[in-house]
């Protein structure tokens, strides 16, 4: 185990295995999504912990935390739900909000079936840092015409990031009290403890150690094999500029010996 590794029995929810495993129950998920987004919900299908998909076996695929989808009266789907929570600032997050977008949208439809059928979608992030540096805890994103902010697209699609670091600055109650939860593991909420108290289930579960050490395992390779692309592709272009420069110096050499012959 390397050093920078959380003890399985120290894991705190913001860690992504964890935070996958207990929103991925709908008693936990379905208050937590109406406090963080102010709406009510019906009903939820169960939601998917670590959802992979992939358009095609060419497109990058990409593994949700928590996808969910909320159901009606009848079954029928009204809202969908992606759930990340990303503690490292990557610096490319509302690119990938784009790309689940597009994930989501192109799972949701069968083919020959309407636009019209795609339903409300939400992309939510949960991070520490203030990756937009505007010093605010909530930021909610729609898409809006330049110069007319009144007038909205209408695609029912929102990107919402929560800095769980500044959740001192959060004036909803509902919403403070999850990110409180995040920045400081300190459950104050009927909501947070039913989070806590899910957490520290998995933790005294066998089975979830076990697949803890699996997954961290499966992330140890992905660095590695990640590492060893990008000292590859760095070899390769250490390679392509000793060569660029052995026949620099060649032609330099002919350039010289050209002038001496009175031939340039």
């Amino acid at each position: 185990m390397e050093p920078n590794h959380i003890p399985f029995e120290e894991l705190p929810i913001t860690n992504r295995f964890m935070f996958a495993l207990v929103f991925s129950h709908k008693h936990i998920a379905k208050p937590f999504l109406e406090a963080l987004l102010g709406i009510k919900i019906f009903d939820l299908q169960e939601p998917e912990p670590e959802k992979s998909t992939e358009s095609s076996p060419f497109n990058k695929g990409v593994r949700y935390d928590v996808f969910v989808k909320e159901q009606g009266p009848k079954g029928e789907t009204v809202r969908t739900f992606d759930i990340e929570m990303q503690i490292e600032d990557t610096h490319e997050l509302p690119k990938r909000a784009r790309y689940y977008q597009a994930l989501c949208d192109s799972e949701a439809l069968n083919k020959g079936e309407s636009y019209r059928n795609l339903k409300e979608q939400y992309i939510i992030f949960i991070c520490p840092d203030d990756i937009f540096r505007q010093g605010r805890p909530v930021y909610k994103f729609k898409n809006l015409e330049i110069g007319r902010s009144e007038h909205e697209l209408g695609d029912q699609c929102w990107k919402n990031f929560y800095i769980f670091s500044k959740y001192r600055d959060v004036a909803e109650k509902s919403i403070k009290e999850y990110l409180e939860y995040f920045a400081t593991n300190k459950a104050t909420s009927a909501g947070t403890l039913a989070v806590e108290r899910q957490r520290q289930w998995y933790l005294s579960d066998n089975e979830t150690r076990k697949r803890y050490m699996t997954w961290q395992q499966e992330i140890d390779e992905a660095v590695y094999n990640e590492r060893e692309r990008a000292n590859a592709a760095e070899k390769r272009a250490d390679e392509a500029e000793a060569r660029a420069d052995e026949a620099k110096s060649r032609a330099d050499k002919y350039e010289k010996i050209l002038k001496e012959h009175g031939l340039l």
